[in-house]
């Protein structure tokens, strides 16, 4: 069978070098000079910069993308990170253990997830009955991770996520960083004879009486599947049939920083407590000193008002309060404009892979499963693939 996958991000490489083991024949169209979408490596002043993602996985080696990336057959390593997680708190680091979290606030937590059974539960009620401390990690979790604060989130939606997190425990660092996992995909597709199509844009999806027609560039062929990553909402467009226009996107924005000396000191997040933006950070080159020709740290901030320039010089504040004293340059601050990249949705308003059509089915961002960023990704490409398989 002949699948069309829609653009080269994450989601759309792990569908395709799966399929392409299973002996599917697969072409990857991909708008852009490059493959990886928001999940590779651009160089940059000696320095290996991601182009969206952070160059970590948030369940290390024991997480859905790591499994997955092993069903796969793709040779990644990923150095698991020790500790998992510091908090920046009152102005010193501490790592961060259960018993960090007074009795009174994990009591409270079961409280919230009986009360979540029976009726919709905002996280910021929850918020109001943790401690100060408790309450620092869990809008900085929600931050860092998801990009969201506790006003936006429902209590239902982020409680699969502790789950999983619980179940997978804390992150870890690819060797290489976002680029080895598309490296390592990308090589498994072409092994088995797929198409990769770079600078070939999709114009158009015609929904045929079995299958569909692409058009791609000046081409047009027949596919029996289509799987696109690039979201419901650009996806509906391509089909003339807009049926998502009522997804939220998610926004954060990215800085990448270069120091002389090391600032965090291991391969985990430094979570920071009551900063005016600043979510937390890691320090790749920890794990991976070929990412960068010095130290590498990366942190993360939701965007909390539509006015970007504003959110940009909060979270300038923030490291220039929380580096203060350390030599560093700012390499890059990365978010997102008019609707580039697409396929973001908040987290907790996916919608699932499925589409009004019958073996045409949306991977990455938009349609993620139950865990944070890249690792729902890997979970709705594993839906998207046993899907296809239950074919007859």
């Amino acid at each position: 069978m002949k699948v069309a996958v829609i653009g080269s991000g994450l989601g759309g490489m792990l569908s395709a070098a799966i399929l392409s083991e299973k002996g599917f024949e697969i072409d990857v169209f991909e708008k852009l000079p490059f493959i990886g979408g928001r999940f590779t490596n651009i160089e940059y002043k000696g320095f290996q910069l991601s182009t969206g993602a952070l160059h970590m996985v948030p369940h290390g080696s024991r997480g859905p993308l790591a499994k997955l990336l092993r069903r796969a057959g793709a040779k990644v390593e990923i150095v698991d990170s020790k500790p998992a997680g510091e908090a920046l708190y009152k102005g010193r680091r501490t790592e961060i253990r259960k018993k960090k979290f007074p009795l009174k606030s994990r009591l409270n937590f079961i409280k919230w997830c009986l009360k979540s059974r029976f009726r919709e539960v905002k996280i910021s009620e929850f918020e109001n009955d943790l401690d100060d401390f408790s309450r620092g990690f869990l809008r900085a979790f929600l931050g860092w991770s998801l990009s969201i604060t506790p006003d936006e989130a429902i209590f239902s939606k982020i409680l699969p996520i502790y789950h999983q997190t619980v179940k997978c425990g804390g992150p870890g660092i690819p060797i290489g960083g976002c680029k080895s996992v598309i490296d390592a995909l990308t090589e498994i597709v072409t092994s088995n004879d797929g198409r990769i199509r770079k600078r070939t844009g999709v114009k158009a999806i015609k929904p045929q009486d079995y299958g569909f027609s692409v058009y791609a560039g000046k081409d047009i062929k027949h596919y029996d599947i289509v799987i696109s990553n690039i979201g419901h909402v650009e996806t509906g467009k391509l089909l003339n049939n807009e049926y998502a226009t009522h997804v939220e996107p998610s926004s954060g924005i990215k800085y990448s920083i270069s120091l002389k000396e090391p600032f965090i000191g291991h391969t985990g997040v430094l979570f920071t407590f009551n900063t005016r933006r600043i979510s937390g950070m890691n320090e790749v080159t920890n794990a991976d000193p070929n990412l960068g020709k010095g130290h590498l740290l990366m942190a993360h901030q939701p965007v909390l008002t539509n006015n970007i320039r504003y959110e940009i010089a909060q979270g300038l504040k923030d490291l220039r309060e929380i580096l203060k004293g350390h030599e560093y340059e700012i390499l890059a601050i990365q978010s997102y404009s008019d609707g580039w990249p697409v396929n973001r949705v908040k987290a907790g308003q996916d919608i699932g892979f499925e589409t009004p059509y019958r073996n045409l089915y949306v991977v990455g961002d938009g349609a993620k499963g139950d865990d944070i960023e890249v690792e729902g990704i890997a979970l709705g490409v594993e839906r998207v693939i046993k899907r296809i398989e239950e074919m007859p």
